[in-house]
């Protein structure tokens, strides 16, 4: 869980430096669902936690675990978060 981390990270960059510090580490079954999100945000962006469930072959309760467990509330959330990480990307390549 994070820790010292009040709020959730606001940025997919902040989330990989949050991970690459060891500020947030994951249990087993969550660490694969983090894997798959950060190799594929784009897919995520426009998946249900059903869809992202699938493929990373756990529970959709496990993905909304992974999402409480780095700070957010709901996945809709989450998945605004990793939205506008697509949009400030794709618009940074203009």
């Amino acid at each position: 869980m994070l820790q010292d981390q009040p709020s959730p990270p606001s940025t997919l960059h902040e989330l990989k430096c949050l991970i690459a510090r060891r500020q947030l580490m994951f249990p087993i079954g969550l660490e694969d669902v983090a894997r798959e999100i950060l190799e594929k945000p784009e897919m995520t962006a426009f998946e249900s936690a059903a869809a992202v469930a699938r493929r990373c072959r756990v529970s959709p309760t496990t993905v909304h675990r992974f999402v409480r467990h780095i700070g957010f509330q709901t996945f809709s959330e989450f998945r605004a978060m990793i939205r506008e990480h697509l949009r400030r990307t794709a618009a940074s390549h203009c």
